[in-house]
């Protein structure tokens, strides 16, 4: 993937308007996960930070509020890209990043169960069902156990809940949240999926820290059709829908 530089100069060729390059690096961030919104001031600064005239930001401002691509993120002042329309960014701009971009199936989660949601959600999964198709059954192991910690901790974050899976600031452990949510009585999920959830974390952590074995399919066709609702029960839990 580019860099932000290599990214800028690409930029530099195209006949793009001030709000449009502030639109093609928030894309950019969302793509590289470095940032997920950005206030004017900052775009601004960031684009001359890599030799573009400098905007005015009350301009720029403006010009954002009212694009068809941004909504208003958390912090004051700051924007997001609309999701809805990010496939249409996709197609703009991708090619510029020089990715290599592969078709895979829906093998383990639904992509339609994420796409719009959140971009870091899309795109765990597109490798999730991508590592299985290909065959990297300790990769697909292990990012299944990382969407699955993601997910309970989105489910207390969406519940405002946050400080019940934290100590001095710092999430648990995957054991530790696992224990936490199946004792928790604000957060309904099946009755088997507890013992689902320790089997994904025996599973991951088995791809990624024994010395000597290697996951199979086989491995993974064991556990995925149950790994499959419980991924469904937590999108609904944390309220995360398209």
């Amino acid at each position: 993937m580019e860099s932000r530089k290599g990214f800028a100069r690409q930029l530099a060729k195209l006949s793009l308007s001030h709000a449009d390059r502030a639109i093609a690096l928030l894309w950019y961030y969302t793509q590289t996960q470095e940032f997920d919104e950005r206030t004017a001031a900052e775009l601004a600064n960031d684009l001359f930070d890599e030799g573009f005239p400098k905007a005015n930001v009350t301009r720029l401002r403006t010009h954002l509020t009212k694009n068809r691509f941004t909504v208003r993120g958390r912090r004051s002042g700051s924007f997001q890209l609309d999701l809805r329309r990010l496939s249409e960014l996709d197609h703009k701009y991708g090619a510029l990043l020089k990715i290599k971009k592969v078709d895979v199936t829906d093998q383990i989660i639904p992509k339609e169960w994420v796409d719009g949601t959140r971009v870091y959600l899309e795109k765990m999964v597109h490798q999730i069902n991508g590592t299985y198709d290909y065959g990297f059954y300790d990769a697909c192991a292990t990012l299944c156990r990382r969407l699955m910690e993601s997910l309970i901790i989105e489910v207390y974050i969406s519940s405002g809940r946050v400080h019940d899976i934290q100590s001095s600031g710092v999430f648990f452990n995957l054991e530790k949240l696992i224990s936490t949510i199946r004792i928790d009585k604000n957060i309904t999920v099946g009755r088997n999926t507890p013992k689902t959830m320790i089997e994904i974390k025996q599973l991951g952590d088995t791809a990624s820290h024994d010395r000597v074995y290697i996951t199979h399919q086989q491995d993974i066709d064991d556990v995925k059709a149950r790994f499959r609702r419980m991924i469904r029960q937590l999108l609904d839990a944390a309220g995360i829908n398209k």
